[in-house]
């Protein structure tokens, strides 16, 4: 902070140097061109008059010329003692008020700690990332505007993406609900609505969520978040076919080179993939059918010091998904505060679709969460328990304890 004071001050002295000339010279100089002047008149003139007057009594002209002369120097001393220059003082002022109005206004509207070129570097000691309390603070700014101004339709929009984005999907649904009200007939924002009915329910699209996909695609049949959600909602149900369908309609509508083509081409491999060794797999008996899937129990218990965090009847989720993989879960339970301590079996038959199972994956994570919100994802304020990446057996029993806060 004084490095820079000491650079502004010996900036400021530097353009005053500019001045010095104006303010000390200009009022000297002036004198001595005039008196210079009336000499080089005198001079003239009595030259002039000496060649005119031939023997006519020069000594006498010449001795009016000298008091013409001294009369003349005395009134240029004169003037220039009496008329002070005023504009010399004017610019004196001037210079004197500039930097004190300069300092008054910086210290109403500027701010002295960026002037701290010595100061540390942001990246070097703070992290100014924005955290989740951020975030959720420019959330809750939005949903108050929005209370005000409840026409606003990108207003609604962005909310509902915004608490999507943050995993708050019971709100983004009464998001996109608003929004509808304001444009019934926009697919884009039914299909935001559909997705977020479903992932408020763990995923689940059967139901409501599936009904406004399959009107969607009524009204446009390559609508892409429909066919997208459509695929997904018909692997839910088993029907590879229909799946693969969707899916493929909505590859087609991407360059075949594109990340977006590749990714859908895998999932239809994984689908098709999963209908083929279920078919080959099949067998008469229901018993060797059962036999192939994956089984595990989780017993699960909440830490004595968050047993004050928790109401009776917050819900608790107790799910299994991939260490390495899709976030989605691959099998969830759902139960509440008040059956805690409990045990739960987790297998293949809670798939939501055929290639997101127990089965499909070598190494799975198992946690158990409390839900404030009711959300199947993790939200601030939650209590969740996860175990280590683990190679689960079948049959097997994991325990979770919950024991820490989401923030």
């Amino acid at each position: 902070m004084i490095g820079f004071w000491i650079l502004a001050a010996l900036l400021l002295l530097a353009g005053y140097a500019f001045f010095l000339p104006v303010l000390f010279g200009n009022a000297h100089q002036s004198a001595i061109d005039r008196q210079r002047l009336n000499l080089l008149l005198h001079q003239q003139r009595r030259e002039e008059m000496a060649r005119e007057a031939g023997g006519d009594d020069p000594e006498g002209l010449a001795a009016e010329l000298d008091k013409d002369l001294l009369g003349d120097l005395a009134a240029s001393e004169k003037t220039v003692a009496a008329r002070p220059n005023p504009g010399r003082w004017l610019l004196i002022a001037a210079l004197v008020a500039a930097p004190i109005l300069v300092v008054v206004v910086y210290t109403q509207l500027g701010r002295f700690d960026l002037a701290d070129y010595h100061a540390e570097p942001l990246s070097a000691g703070r992290d100014v990332s924005p955290t989740g309390q951020d975030i959720q603070a420019i959330i809750d700014q939005l949903a108050e505007r929005l209370k005000k101004e409840p026409n606003d339709l990108e207003g609604w929009t962005l909310l509902g993406r915004s608490l999507a984005a943050t995993r708050q999907f019971d709100k983004a649904e009464q998001a996109y609900g608003y929004a509808l009200k304001l444009a019934p007939d926009n697919l884009d924002i039914q299909a935001l609505y559909a997705q977020s009915l479903a992932e408020a329910n763990a995923g689940d699209l059967r139901g409501k969520p599936a009904v406004i996909i399959a009107e969607i695609l009524q009204k446009d049949p390559r609508h892409p978040s429909a066919l997208w959600l459509a695929g997904l909602a018909a692997a839910q149900n088993g029907d590879t076919a229909q799946a693969v369908a969707n899916w493929e309609n909505l590859k087609a509508q991407f360059p075949a080179d594109s990340e977006s083509a590749k990714q859908l081409g895998q999932y239809i491999g994984e689908v098709r993939g999963q209908s083929a060794q279920r078919g080959a797999e099949a067998a008469p008996a229901q018993e060797a059918a059962a036999a192939g899937q994956k089984s595990i129990r989780v017993s699960v218990t909440l830490a004595d010091s968050l047993k004050h965090k928790a109401a009776a009847d917050d819900t608790v989720f107790i799910f299994a998904r991939a260490a390495a993989g899709p976030p989605m879960p691959l099998a969830i339970v759902r139960k509440q505060v008040r059956d805690l301590p409990l045990d739960v079996t987790l297998d293949d038959s809670m798939a939501m679709t055929p290639a997101m199972k127990l089965s499909s994956f070598e190494t799975l994570v198992i946690g158990a969460r409390i839900s404030k919100t009711g959300n199947a994802m993790p939200s601030p304020g939650d209590l969740q328990g996860m175990t280590e990446p683990t190679a689960a057996e079948n049959g097997k029993t994991y325990a979770v304890e919950i024991g820490h806060e989401v923030q």
